[in-house]
């Protein structure tokens, strides 16, 4: 169960700074690959996106270090994917040649804020949900405060609340809820809280699968880059995703 703000951040955890210290060896091996680099930057090469990039195995663990930390008693026991590795450079976000003004404006101004798994599909990006989260896990690799994530407090409620009304007891992935998405974001941008998710190396946050959340630009005068770890596990059953807390 997570917190009713839609998000929780733990303490720092010895189990969880070990890991992230395996982590952050093997995510800067593929970020500094030079093929791993072309297929994942985006956004002038200030957003190194990192989808299933970690070589982690079904457990989490990463060279042989095992996945572990406060968090694992919040959540349902499911296979880890290969984990995300969201790395962001300073001067975050610029503007790629293909990509529009208003979703540029977009970025900087509200984050880029989503929900994860509606994925916009065909010359209307008409949203549809295509995965099921449980959960979001991020892991934080290294310290860096710049360009945190972003959540909208309380956000889950209303989201949830929206797409349970648009897809009532059909099957989730044949609904399209662009609309009922879109009216929903506006309702969170109008009456939640944004709130910035700092964390260090040994620290881990969750999100709740409906949150509303994004990426702040960056700001802040920091050298470097920030290292991000997500884990996203799914459940079976798209109506698990739609109906469970």
């Amino acid at each position: 169960m997570i917190d009713p703000d839609g998000f929780v951040v733990f303490d720092y955890d010895d189990r969880t700074v070990r890991w992230a210290a395996a982590a952050e060896k093997a995510a800067a091996r593929a970020a500094d690959d030079p093929e791993t680099r072309l297929h994942n930057l985006r956004h002038g090469k200030t957003w190194f996106v990192g989808v299933d990039v970690l070589p982690n195995k079904t457990d989490g663990s990463v060279m042989g270090v095992p996945l572990a930390g406060p968090w694992q008693s919040h959540v349902p026991d499911l296979p880890m994917h290969a984990g995300q590795v969201s790395i962001v450079y300073p001067g975050y976000p610029k503007r790629d040649a293909d990509q529009s003004e208003a979703n540029h404006r977009f970025r900087i101004t509200r984050m880029a804020a989503h929900v994860d798994g509606l994925l916009p599909e065909g010359p209307d990006r008409q949203r549809f949900a295509r995965e099921f989260h449980a959960y979001i896990l991020g892991l934080p690799l290294n310290d860096v405060s710049a360009a945190p994530t972003v959540v909208w407090k309380g956000s889950h409620r209303i989201m949830q609340k929206a797409l349970r009304e648009a897809i009532v007891d059909q099957d989730p992935r044949e609904v399209d809820v662009t609309d009922a998405y879109h009216a929903a974001r506006r309702i969170v941008f109008n009456s939640c809280e944004a709130v910035q998710i700092r964390a260090k190396p040994g620290q881990s946050f969750l999100i709740h699968r409906f949150a509303l959340h994004g990426t702040e630009p960056w700001k802040r005068p920091e050298d470097g880059r920030r290292m991000i770890a997500f884990f996203r596990p799914e459940f079976p059953d798209p109506m698990d995703w739609l109906n469970q807390p």
